[in-house]
């Protein structure tokens, strides 16, 4: 991995998860099973998404 395509998959899969975290956080009960579940979601989701994004479509 080069220095600054991690520097651009970090910030994307930053990017990612906030908007991630926002949607659970209005979708999802205020539990703790509900919130851990939704984590695992989101980082399932967002990290190839991320790596997709900056790796193999070279933005």
């Amino acid at each position: 991995m080069s220095g600054e395509r991690f520097v651009e998959f970090l910030a994307a899969e930053a990017a990612f998860i906030m908007v991630g975290f926002a949607v659970a956080a209005q979708l999802a009960p205020p539990d703790l099973s509900s919130q851990i579940i939704g984590t695992l979601v989101i980082l399932a989701v967002t990290l190839p998404l991320s790596y997709w994004l900056v790796y193999r479509r070279g933005r």
